[in-house]
């Protein structure tokens, strides 16, 4: 089963789609709890979702509320937040009573054009991110531009990546399109608005085209390959050491950021294993710069103190490993992508090189 996306530019929307009485119930992040008013007789737990507390602790909690409240086999649980948020209700609802129904309203930039599509949802475990977790399908997801003009900066920014991420794969026009209208919204004078009201008020139009954009051709690619046997893989391209980046700062750096640089890192893996186009790490580099975004890990406080050998021991537990070697995903240039298995012993020499 796909999803069914229904891109709104305005939130009243919501009052369209199918909100059973009595059979729905609603998981909030605690910073959204102004959107539950449109959920009137609907039964709404807000909690605080982070990083660090996407957990098994925090899906026993929603689980405990969903039997107190009385949720049956028959219930839609919808949860309205980021990426953490969509993530942990769709591995709540996917093994509450062996599975129910869900659906998402994803409220941030990365959520929007990546997070709450393709039914993967999961929990951190040990430090691992999403080692634990499903493959299953919301229902359907509510994306409504419209709610990204409460984003502060570096919330806003951390979705821009992964729309980046999305054009290097399928459309390099949108990729150009995309730098360009986030260079403006970078340059626009905020004068006491949040960087996310910018956005908005810049060109909605062009905001809706490219989260929508996004959002098709993932769903597309889910649709040919929803267990990730083959071309969904490419999806993680900047992953592979962005969780290593997560890991290694406890969760201190957004998923946005750890992917911006991963992708500069895996562009430098390509070159270094002759499959990049000349002066493509460096390209992007300066455009994730001029956006806004970290393009190495000198580039930020938090992550300053590593280099790229440091990263390697986490890759080795990344859940892509096959026997000894991992599967790469490597930008040679605008939609020019390759998926190749890489000997993790190649990592570590090239990772090495590059420190």
């Amino acid at each position: 089963m796909t999803s069914k996306i229904h891109i709104s530019k305005g939130i009243k929307g919501l009052q369209e789609m199918p909100l059973e009485k009595g059979r729905t119930f609603v998981i909030i992040d605690n910073n959204l709890q102004h959107l539950a008013e449109h959920f009137k007789d609907i039964p709404v737990i807000s909690l605080n979702f982070s990083e660090k507390e996407k957990t098994l602790q925090r899906v026993e909690e929603i689980s405990r509320w969903l039997l107190d409240e009385g949720a049956d086999r028959d219930a839609l649980i919808v949860g309205i937040g980021g990426g953490i948020t969509t993530d942990i209700t769709g591995f709540t609802a996917s093994i509450y009573k062996r599975g129910v129904r869900f659906a998402f309203v994803p409220t941030t930039l990365l959520a929007q054009v990546d997070a709450s599509i393709g039914g993967k949802n999961g929990v951190n475990f040990l430090s691992y991110k999403n080692i634990l977790g499903t493959i299953n399908q919301p229902e359907w997801i509510f994306i409504c531009p419209q709610l990204l003009a409460t984003l502060p900066e570096d919330e806003f920014k951390a979705g821009i990546s992964e729309v980046l991420k999305t054009f290097i794969l399928f459309d390099r026009q949108m990729y150009r399109t995309a730098v360009d209208y986030f260079k403006a919204v970078r340059g626009e004078d905020l004068s006491g608005r949040k960087y996310g009201e910018a956005a908005v008020a810049l060109d909605m139009g062009l905001l809706t085209e490219i989260v929508g954009k996004c959002a098709e051709y993932k769903l597309g690619v889910v649709e040919r390959d929803e267990f990730e046997r083959g071309e969904r893989r490419v999806l993680n391209l900047g992953h592979t050491f962005a969780h290593s980046i997560e890991k290694l700062t406890d969760g201190d750096i957004s998923h946005g950021f750890a992917v911006s640089m991963g992708m500069v890192i895996a562009a430098s893996f390509a070159e270094a294993l002759g499959y990049a186009c000349g002066g493509f790490p460096e390209m992007l580099a300066a455009d994730l710069r001029s956006v806004g975004l970290p393009a190495s890990l000198q580039d930020i406080p938090v992550t300053a103190h590593l280099k790229v050998r440091d990263l390697v021991d986490a890759v080795k537990k990344d859940k892509k490993v096959t026997g000894e070697s991992i599967h790469f995903i490597l930008p040679k240039g605008l939609q020019e992508v390759e998926d190749i298995l890489v000997p993790l012993n190649k990592i570590k020499e090239i990772a090495n090189d590059l420190c």
